[in-house]
């Protein structure tokens, strides 16, 4: 590998032979390189393919704030995610994990408490990657030293589904588990309940959700010849569809898409076994 610019004194933007641009690691790495020096992989700590059209003054700030021990420790993480969950180990992945890791270290160590409201949503809708979380905090305990709050486990999990997404952030990810809350809000609202959101009805309530989203996202919404069970599931359960439609308006805003009539209508088959539920222990 050629250096191609030093980054900051752990890091460099290098070439490999496929000329291919890659942001190295190490400890002091960057100290006295100049352009055209060659770099060793095993002097790296980490090794990762820049992401395209990256900016790079605004990387170089986020290296230059993290600790080397955490990029080393978001490197482990990653792979971790990569085994687990088939993600790829980039840096679109590996910078905000490092990033998120020195923030939480150094919560813990003052002591300031992190808060995680979605974490019941990230548990029914996310089961896999919050279990590669948990897992990520015993591997960050022993890399680190440190042994974070156990829901900092929500937060791993929600930026290995945003690695999923191949967006920035966890905007996408946040969005979609705020919408299935608010959905649980709106039914409890319209019916003047309290869903246990434990039962098994809302975990199918919240799966039906998921698997909704993927539809919409492939183009595949369920959109059946008959209307007998549409027209069946409005004659018998007209609050649960009213209630469904409030949700339809929400749903729509955050995937940017229109919902079919078959889909609102199964929407309104799951809000109808909800409130049968809460009526059932009544």
């Amino acid at each position: 590998m050629q250096v191609k610019r030093v980054l900051n004194n752990n890091a460099v933007l290098a070439v490999d032979d496929d000329s291919r641009d890659l942001v190295v690691i190490g400890r002091g790495l960057g100290h006295g390189r100049k352009p055209g020096d060659e770099v060793l992989r095993e002097a790296a700590d980490q090794v990762f393919v820049a992401a395209e059209n990256a900016n790079l003054e605004r990387l170089s700030r986020f290296l230059d704030d993290i600790p080397l021990e955490c990029l080393k420790a978001a490197g482990e993480v990653a792979a971790l995610a990569g085994e687990r969950l088939g993600l790829r180990v980039s840096q679109a992945l590996v910078v905000p994990l490092a990033d998120h890791l020195g923030f939480a270290v150094e919560r813990q160590q003052e002591g300031i408490p992190a808060q995680f409201p979605l974490a019941w949503e990230v548990s029914q809708l996310y089961p896999k990657e919050l279990a590669t979380g948990r897992e990520a905090l015993e591997l960050i305990a022993a890399s680190l030293g440190v042994r974070l709050h156990p829901d900092e486990a929500v937060a791993l999990a929600m930026h290995f589904v945003n690695a999923q997404f191949a967006t920035p952030g966890v905007d996408k990810a946040m969005q979609m588990t705020e919408v299935i809350a608010q959905a649980f809000a709106l039914v409890d609202r319209t019916f003047g309940i309290t869903v246990d959101q434990q039962s098994m009805n809302a975990a199918r309530f919240v799966t039906h959700l998921r698997y909704l989203f993927s539809r919409v996202a492939s183009g595949k919404q369920i959109s059946e010849e008959s209307t007998v069970l549409v027209d069946a599931i409005t004659e018998s359960r007209p609050e649960a569809v009213v209630c469904a439609a409030k949700i339809q308006y929400l749903l729509e805003m955050g995937l940017d898409a229109s919902l079919t009539r078959d889909e609102v209508a199964y929407l309104a088959l799951h809000v109808a076994r909800l409130v049968a539920d809460v009526s059932a222990m009544s």
